[in-house]
């Protein structure tokens, strides 16, 4: 496929579904890592090289995604603030996924590979869960519920991993 038609096909993808949807795609894809074949007992199989840093991942996906979750203090009336907490819900659940395998920044991999960390983790991703679920059921309660839950291992993560994140609010 020559790039001519490639971008094209862009092009016609984010007409037909919106330019969020298309921009969300693109940063799931540019988020994701590179893809590489990695060789183990000579056979081929997908791996994936992190592209950025948790840090950077962090800064530009979690927390503007966490802070939307987070200021929904009242229902939404609207189709369109629906729609914009299950962006943010979307976005938590493939940046947490991002951040299991760590990143590019100097302590990434380490931090990654251990347990406290996986665990703040995965109490990340099942409160993105239930954020999700909860925004697609328009029950706003559950919703208010899965941010509760959400901000204490947020909050114990930073204090253990990067203390300054927290006296810099």
């Amino acid at each position: 496929m020559s790039t001519r038609s490639s971008l094209s096909g862009c092009r016609a993808a984010s007409k037909r579904h919106g330019p969020k949807a298309f921009s969300a795609a693109a940063a799931a894809v540019l988020l994701l890592g590179a893809p590489t074949l990695a060789q183990e007992d000579g056979a081929k199989s997908p791996s994936f090289t992190p592209l950025v840093s948790i840090k950077e991942l962090m800064e530009k996906t979690i927390t503007p995604a966490t802070n939307t979750l987070w200021n929904a203090f009242e229902p939404p009336t609207e189709e369109a603030q629906w729609a914009a907490l299950e962006e943010a819900a979307v976005t938590l659940l493939a940046a947490a996924s991002l951040v299991a395998l760590g990143g590019t920044g100097p302590m990434d991999a380490e931090w990654a590979s251990e347990p406290g960390w996986q665990a703040y983790n995965q109490v990340m991703i099942d409160a993105g869960r239930d954020a999700l679920e909860a925004i697609r059921a328009r029950d706003h309660d559950a919703l208010l519920t899965a941010g509760d839950v959400l901000y204490p291992p947020c909050e114990g993560c930073h204090l253990q991993y990067n203390p300054g994140v927290i006296n810099a609010q």
